[in-house]
């Protein structure tokens, strides 16, 4: 009787002790927010909140793993992509796990003028997306331009080329876009988890998106 109460309470603190590693396992770990020359009040302002959006969405991720008796993981990082004395453009990304066994991530891209803070609206500088229910679309005449992107990225990636549903999510699925330093645009598609691996930023060059570039507004920002 005693060798089983023993075994009874060794196995119960057992449970309780893997139970507290596994949640003392989680972690969340946040870049820093970049160096911006020049930077306003209104704009370091506009960083600190979006670190910490980032920020309170990692710990939403954590408790609710918390809440499964397992770990939650979160790496986050805000990096700048150009930066001109008017504008920055940042690119936020994360991968987490919130049950303790599915991953999930998310990228994209957001301008800042310096001075007031306040997000650019880019599509007013590169006319390249139709606008619905609060989300961008790429416009069809650029597909062809994107597919071939798309295709250089995953060449070594022969299961995301085999099915074709790719070719119609590239005007179907959200995204946001950067300008590069070159004067060509990055696309960031929000798409579902299982074809994330297949989404990696995609391009349009220079003269793809010449036609569709409004010059005022774009030296207003200086940009390419």
């Amino acid at each position: 009787m005693f060798e089983m109460r023993f075994s009874l309470v060794a196995l119960f603190l057992a449970m309780t002790l893997s139970l507290s590693v596994r949640a003392a396992d989680s972690s969340i770990e946040i870049g820093a927010i970049p160096e911006i020359t020049g930077a306003s009040p209104a704009l370091l302002k506009t960083l600190h909140d979006l670190r910490q959006h980032v920020k309170s969405d990692a710990q939403d991720c954590v408790e609710s793993a918390k809440g499964m008796e397992t770990a939650g993981n979160y790496r986050a990082s805000i990096k700048k992509r150009v930066e001109t004395a008017q504008l920055v453009s940042l690119e936020i990304s994360g991968v987490m796990i919130c049950d303790g066994v599915h991953s999930s991530s998310y990228r994209y891209g957001i301008a800042v003028d310096k001075t007031t803070g306040k997000r650019v609206d880019l599509t007013r500088i590169y006319n390249i997306a139709n606008r619905e229910n609060g989300h961008i679309f790429l416009r069809s005449v650029l597909a062809e331009s994107v597919k071939e992107s798309y295709k250089r990225e995953n060449a070594a990636n022969a299961s995301c080329l085999d099915n074709s549903d790719w070719e119609t999510g590239l005007t179907n699925f959200p995204m946001t876009f950067l300008p590069e330093s070159d004067g060509s645009l990055v696309l960031y598609y929000a798409v579902p988890e299982v074809s994330s691996a297949c989404f990696p930023p995609l391009h349009l060059s220079q003269h793809d998106i010449a036609p569709y570039r409004d010059a005022v507004q774009a030296v207003k920002y200086n940009l390419p």
